[in-house]
């Protein structure tokens, strides 16, 4: 058993995947950066990274290591929270509209990318089912059994852009919450402003607080 234990270790059973070290030192950097943000020592929004790109990575982490990167997004998103309601109350109330039209349209482009990236992969996707579907069916005569996987390999695959958006809103459900109640306050004061002013220019409330 010593020595199973011994090989384990010698071939990088018990070393934590670089992928996980990677996440953990990224997620370390921005709550930093975020900090900053919350203490207003540099301005909210400025070279923030893109949250879905994180998120696939987070995707593919394997299962084991899953409770840990849990913690990680709980500490990252309770950190974006907290920058952005206390960046835009430490305005004053008559720059506060501004700041939060310019956060609006910030996050409407943001959401527009992310969209067309996605389309873009799922046509990608539907194209490359397309090409291995019509060599099957060269290699089976063009028969049934060549034809038969063509419809659900590209719709199920078509979905991943939705998918990794549906990762991210569980996680934001289940994040790990150690702020205080009053910080707690000010973050549902803060999105009831947001939709408020989303709704005044006639767009759907939000999904997230910043």
């Amino acid at each position: 058993v010593l020595l199973g234990l011994l090989g384990s270790w010698w071939s990088g059973g018990f070393t934590e995947p670089q992928a996980v070290a990677e996440i953990h030192s990224m997620v370390d950097e921005e709550v930093a950066r975020l900090a900053r943000v919350a203490r207003n020592e540099i301005p909210y929004g400025s070279s923030g990274p893109d949250m879905g790109e994180w998120f696939q990575k987070f995707r593919d982490v394997p299962e084991k290591y899953r409770g840990q990167i849990r913690q990680d997004i709980g500490r990252l998103f309770n950190a974006r929270e907290r920058a952005a309601t206390q960046s835009y109350f430490a305005l004053p109330p008559e720059q506060r509209r501004a700041e939060m039209d310019k956060r609006i349209k910030a996050e409407e482009a943001r959401s527009k990318e992310r969209r067309e990236r996605w389309a873009a992969e799922r046509a990608a996707r539907e194209q490359a089912n397309a090409n291995g579907q019509t060599a099957e069916n060269g290699r089976n005569g063009g028969g049934q059994e060549g034809r038969g996987r063509g419809p659900n390999a590209g719709g199920e695959s078509g979905r991943g852009g939705q998918r990794t958006e549906d990762t991210r809103n569980d996680w934001m459900k289940r994040r790990l919450d150690n702020s205080s109640p009053d910080e707690r306050a000010l973050r549902t004061e803060y999105r009831r402003a947001m939709n408020e002013r989303r709704e005044q220019l006639g767009m759907e409330p939000g999904r997230g607080g910043g």
